[in-house]
């Protein structure tokens, strides 16, 4: 919340608000949790939050196959009308495979972005090669899954 206020220059007048999107019903109940989580963080704060927008979880979900996916993959918002619209990527973001290996590989998740400075930055991090890799690549997904 520090990060979000150092952007009003200490103003005293408007509110914080909330636009909460993401997420879908996971096999895992990841995002059941992470929602959880951020309603409980936002709850937990001295400051009035307003919760403007709320589209997570099962509100955001679709089933194709029998497998579920999210309606709205992301949001953008329009700064000079306040539209809230659904945003497109061409792009899933700088260097997408070499993220997801660190998370695969059970390293943390990392925030890339500074607010602040408005710049992405990947800092350094270390990696170690991931055990019978090629026993894993020749494996079809319901092996994997098992």
């Amino acid at each position: 919340m520090n990060s979000i206020k150092s952007f009003s220059d200490h103003a005293q007048c408007g509110r914080l608000e909330v636009h909460l999107v993401g997420g879908f019903s996971d096999d895992r109940q990841l995002s059941q949790k992470l929602t959880h989580q951020l309603l409980s963080e936002f709850d937990r704060q001295e400051d009035d939050i307003h919760l403007v927008t709320l589209c997570v979880t099962e509100l955001n979900d679709r089933e194709e196959n029998e497998n579920h996916f999210p309606v709205i993959y992301g949001i953008a918002v329009n700064i000079k009308t306040a539209e809230i619209y659904r945003a497109s990527f061409q792009d899933r973001g700088p260097e997408e495979q070499l993220r997801a290996a660190r998370t695969l590989a059970g390293g943390p998740m990392i925030s890339i972005y500074d607010a602040e400075t408005e710049q992405l930055r990947i800092g350094p991090y270390s990696w170690t090669p991931f055990p019978h890799v090629d026993f894993w690549l020749h494996q079809d997904d319901k092996q994997i899954l098992e």
